[in-house]
């Protein structure tokens, strides 16, 4: 389950906001001037994602070093995963 509302709402309303996170697993997210801005998430959820991320990192980790061993001198971009750019 989903819900939205503003970041002002959600500072009111924080204690609820959180327990239905927590409890319910509900993902809140919170509007600046109409547009998606941040969320409340479970805890399980934002762990899922750290551990996808890490392993993402891991295997570009994996790649570069072997590119470098094998002589392959290839500059790897960096890659913002927040923001507009992160879809």
């Amino acid at each position: 389950m989903t819900s939205e509302m503003t970041v002002s709402q959600g500072r009111a309303d924080l204690g609820a906001v959180t327990s239905r996170a927590e409890f319910g697993g509900e993902t809140t997210y919170l509007t600046k001037h109409g547009h998606r801005a941040a969320a409340v998430v479970p805890a399980a959820s934002a762990e899922l994602l750290e551990q996808l991320e890490d392993l993402l990192d891991a295997r570009s980790v994996e790649t570069a070093l072997a590119n470098l061993t094998s002589g392959k001198d290839e500059r790897v971009p960096f890659v913002r995963r927040t923001g507009k750019n992160a879809e």
